[in-house]
């Protein structure tokens, strides 16, 4: 599997974005966006199916600079550069009730593990 297709199942089927939209983030048409996440799709079913492993490889990847946070208090928003570790505290007003800004936590707000919002049972994933 490519970057390109990995990163079209990314925006597609985790993050539940519609193809226009996934396709302007992936800087592609919509069309071409459609070519790449059936091709992915596809190998993901074979990976699944017929027991085969998964390589991720290719392509050229571009790297976003910044995390946007917002502070649920103040409605500040302001970006740090990946690396460099969670924010303490609002640079603004010193709350620490901070989160990853709407727009980078994915569908309905989340992102991560946490609560299943259908059963309040938690998420799938290693049991901490």
């Amino acid at each position: 599997m490519t970057v390109d297709e990995m990163e079209a199942i990314r925006l597609a089927d985790l993050q539940g974005l519609y193809q226009e939209r996934a396709a302007e983030q992936m800087n592609v048409s919509r069309q071409t966006f459609g070519r790449i996440v059936e091709s992915a799709r596809r190998k993901v079913a074979e990976m699944l199916v017929e027991g085969k492993a998964l390589r991720i490889e290719g392509g050229e990847i571009e790297m976003a600079e910044m995390r946007r946070f917002k502070c649920s208090d103040c409605r500040h928003t302001w970006g740090l550069p990946f690396g460099t570790g969670r924010p303490p505290a609002c640079p603004q007003c010193k709350s620490l009730n901070i989160h990853r800004a709407p727009e980078e936590r994915g569908p309905g707000g989340g992102g991560g593990r946490g609560r299943c919002r259908r059963r309040g049972q938690r998420a799938i994933g290693p049991q901490a």
